[in-house]
């Protein structure tokens, strides 16, 4: 297999100092693993492993061009919020149906007792005494249940604008974002590095590429 050809440096004309970047790149970055001890919510040890990397000044300003992020599913937002509703809620029942069982007798006795009350007006006590009490409790149960449709009627059309955003975001991904980082990536791929003129050059475009200009050469089309 024959050895790879350096090219020629557009300043020096040389090939002597001439490196390709990926090879640069990866001499002057060290990557390593670290672990980590620690005790998990059930009381178990977990040991954790974490990849490190370290570059050399040069090696940090040879680096690739980042990949970009997609964007993120409001599915998974909506999901943890429906998640911590439910938490509160499993704290928050409980609680509600303590205070109404605690209620309850209360009023059931006062509805009791006035049955023995003269009537008012020809209504009978009892019946007053329902309604004092059974209206707000009514009107409460009917103000909560309209409470939580207008919020699912909000939570349903806020959802349906941020799926629509993210699907007019993930087209400009894929059809834009990301297909411009392949090809700045594949042109990273094809850089080369003169150590004697510290400068870089694509083999076939015969221009000198400063480091600190780099990935803004990279992204600009050819």
């Amino acid at each position: 297999m024959p050895a790879y050809e350096l090219p020629t440096c557009p300043t020096c004309k040389q090939t002597d100092q001439v490196q390709k970047v990926t090879t640069l790149f990866a001499s002057n970055t060290k990557e390593w693993k670290e672990t980590s001890t620690g005790i998990d919510s059930w009381g178990n040890t977990v040991t954790t492993e974490h990849l490190r990397t370290a570059h050399t000044a040069l090696g940090l300003k040879l680096k690739p061009p980042n990949e970009p992020a997609g964007p993120t599913h409001p599915g998974l937002w909506y999901g943890i919020g429906g998640l911590v509703m439910i938490f509160l809620c499993s704290i928050l029942c409980p609680v509600a149906l303590a205070l109404a069982g605690a209620i309850a007798p209360l009023i059931g006795g006062l509805i009791g007792a006035s049955t023995l009350l003269p009537d008012l007006a020809g209504i009978p006590a009892w019946l007053v005494t329902s309604l004092t009490f059974g209206l707000p409790t009514l009107c409460f149960g009917v103000a909560v249940l309209a409470l939580f449709l207008w919020l699912g009627s909000k939570v349903r059309n806020r959802f349906g604008k941020d799926l629509k955003s993210y699907r007019e975001n993930k087209l400009v991904f894929e059809q834009d974002e990301f297909p411009r980082w392949q090809r700045a990536k594949a042109r990273w791929e094809q850089l080369h590095y003169c150590l004697r003129d510290e400068s870089l050059f694509i083999p076939g475009e015969n221009k000198i590429i400063s480091i600190d200009e780099m990935e803004t050469q990279l992204y600009k089309p050819v």
